[in-house]
Formats: C-alpha cells, sequence, structure tokens
C-alpha cells in the first residue's frame, strides 16, 4: 500500500481503497479494526490535518477546545445525518450503519487531533482511532431491529439519536486523551 507523503495526500477512490485493503483483510481478519484504522488515517488524516491548519491561519487566536467544539459539532450533525440514510437501507442497514458510524468516528477523531495540535497523518492515530472506537454497537442495533418490528420507526429514531450520542461521546474521551497529552508539552514549552 502507498504511503501518503505529507505534501501529496493520497487521493483514492472509495472503490481502490477497497480493493487495496481487501487481501489484507482477508489475510488477516483478526487485525482488521488495526488495517481500517491506519487507512482511515491514511486517507482522512491529510484532509483533518489540513482543516485545522486553515482554521488556524484564518483565526489565529482559536483555541484548541474552540477547534474541537467546532468539529464536534460538525460530526454530530454528520452522524445523525448518515445515520438515518442508513437506517432506512433494509436487509443492509446494519452494514451501512456500521460503515458510517466508522467512518464519522474516524472523521472527528482525526479532526479532533489536529485540533489539539497532534499530527493526524502519524500512524499513532490508528491506535487512537481503535481504542476510541464504541464497543457493542452491533449488539445493541439488533435489539432496535427486533423491537422495531413491535413499533415501527423505532430504528430510525434509534439510529439517529443514538449516532449522535455515540459521536458526542467519542468526542468527549478523544478530547480527554487529546488535551490530556497536550497539556504537558504545553507546559514546557513545546508544542
Amino acid at each position: 500500500m502507498v504511503r501518503p507523503t505529507a505534501t501529496a495526500p493520497r487521493a483514492q477512490s472509495a472503490h481502490a481503497l477497497a480493493l487495496d485493503l481487501w487481501p489484507a483483510l482477508l489475510a488477516d481478519p483478526t487485525h482488521a479494526p488495526q488495517t481500517l484504522a491506519t487507512a482511515a488515517v491514511e486517507t482522512i488524516g491529510p484532509r483533518a490535518q489540513a482543516w485545522a491548519d486553515s482554521i488556524r491561519a484564518a483565526y489565529p487566536q482559536a483555541t484548541p477546545e474552540s477547534l474541537a467544539r467546532l468539529a464536534t459539532r460538525r460530526f454530530a450533525r454528520s452522524a445523525a445525518l448518515r445515520a438515518g440514510l442508513g437506517a432506512v437501507a433494509g436487509p443492509y442497514a446494519p452494514v451501512a450503519l456500521l460503515t458510517a458510524a466508522a467512518i464519522t468516528h474516524a472523521e472527528l477523531v482525526l479532526h479532533l487531533a489536529a485540533a489539539y495540535g497532534k499530527n493526524a497523518t502519524d500512524p499513532q492515530r490508528a491506535d487512537d482511532l481503535v481504542r476510541l472506537f464504541p464497543k457493542g454497537w452491533l449488539a445493541a442495533w439488533a435489539a432496535v431491529r427486533i423491537a422495531d418490528r413491535a413499533w415501527p420507526g423505532l430504528s430510525l429514531a434509534t439510529a439517529v439519536l443514538g449516532s449522535r450520542n455515540a459521536i458526542e461521546d467519542a468526542a468527549v474521551r478523544a478530547r480527554r486523551l487529546y488535551s490530556e497529552v497536550s497539556q504537558p508539552s504545553q507546559e514546557s514549552g513545546s508544542s
């Protein structure tokens, strides 16, 4: 897999990326979360870094916390929209929702890393993505789908509200991680 450089971020279609990842996922499915997280860092990381750099250039007085709030609001809205669309995907809803949640989660965490001055393209961010991804998501969705038979429309409402809450929870955990990591370096005078 070709790694992006700092000056030329990888511009690859979703189809080409899936073709690149498929052999690695089949060869070692136990490491699928790490493989997918690494691909997310390579693909989304440069955009997240560019976003934070452009916001800082436009608003030099912006604090990491204000950038983090901006990113959280952006991706909470995105999560709700993607979940609403994914929830109506019929039998493919679990796959659509998991994919949408994973992409939104990766976008959020990488944007928050960049907001707190961390390099969003650093391979360490893949470990952060895996560590901060919510657990037990598929089991919860299965329970909602069963309840949806009794109360039609429940899965749509749950998907929209649940995805927004999951993103806000991930934001809290990521902000805690990156602000704790950032504070010692700020106290010592380095960035």
